[in-house]
């Protein structure tokens, strides 16, 4: 059986970085990898939408968007997103104010109770990290030959990896909200657990449908906006259920729902 992929926006950066060559790689590298640790390393590139680009290059760089632009046709022509992102990058001095609207449908990022907890986890462990690493610079710094001082480079490194998750993090926590329990678990809906039944194997899959920052298939984690999450969402036990993917197309029964709870 061939499951649905899912493809975090880090896994398509590297394929999209690996398949350029040496010239055009190194310079457009960092403005890649920049992007994907804004937007959110194991966020599914479907999630990537037009306000995201917009918001993200009223702080990026001029020199970026050609970078960003590239990555972003990538996507779209191996299908993992949607039409018209590339169009929508523009360096800051050409982009137009924007006028905050109050009206924005997915300014909450809801999470599930254990995902809050482990992003909190890990935020700690991070900052913990930025301080080891930061002592780690300054020992490495007291070498004067900075032009071959690859401890104090790889330090770096490791500490604008850390700070980019950091920030992160913040920015998600900022924005989070728990999926709460419903009353009545007859269909579908953000933190469910599914039981499904592929059609055309007859293996048995289950799944807990959460945000695509929570998102990983191996732990029994689905991105509910994958193609075959979002194929789930408001459906019923016993409904059989059809979604298009990169790989092909799948079919499944949902054989039970266990609802969300509090």
């Amino acid at each position: 059986m061939i499951e649905p992929r899912f493809y975090s926006i880090e896994k398509a950066a590297v394929e999209y970085l690996t398949g350029l060559d040496a010239a055009r790689r190194s310079s457009d590298e960092l403005a890649v990898q920049k992007f994907v640790r804004w937007f959110g390393r194991q966020r599914g590139v479907d999630a990537v939408r037009t306000r995201d680009i917009d918001g993200y290059c009223d702080t990026a760089l001029p020199a970026e968007a050609s970078a960003l632009r590239g990555f972003l046709s990538y996507t779209y022509k191996k299908g993992l997103s949607v039409r018209g992102l590339a169009s929508h990058v523009k360096s800051h001095k050409d982009s137009q104010p924007s006028t905050p609207s109050s009206s924005e449908p997915d300014d909450a990022i809801h999470v599930t109770v254990e995902g809050l907890a482990s992003l909190r986890s890990e935020l700690a462990t991070l900052k913990e990290q930025s301080i080891t690493v930061t002592d780690q610079m300054r020992k490495a710094a007291a070498d004067k030959d900075f032009r071959e001082n690859a401890p104090l480079h790889a330090a770096r490194e490791q500490k604008s990896h850390i700070e980019g998750r950091i920030q992160e993090i913040q920015s998600t926590l900022s924005r989070a909200t728990t999926v709460n329990g419903k009353p009545n678990g007859t269909s579908v809906v953000l933190g469910d657990t599914v039981l499904l039944t592929d059609l055309t194997s007859g293996t048995s899959l289950q799944y807990k449908l959460v945000d695509s920052r929570e998102a990983s298939p191996a732990k029994g984690k689905l991105s509910a906006s994958s193609p075959i999450g979002r194929a789930l969402l408001g459906r019923h036990t016993g409904d059989e259920v059809e979604c298009s993917a990169p790989a092909g197309t799948f079919r499944y029964k949902l054989e039970r729902l266990d609802p969300t709870r509090a």
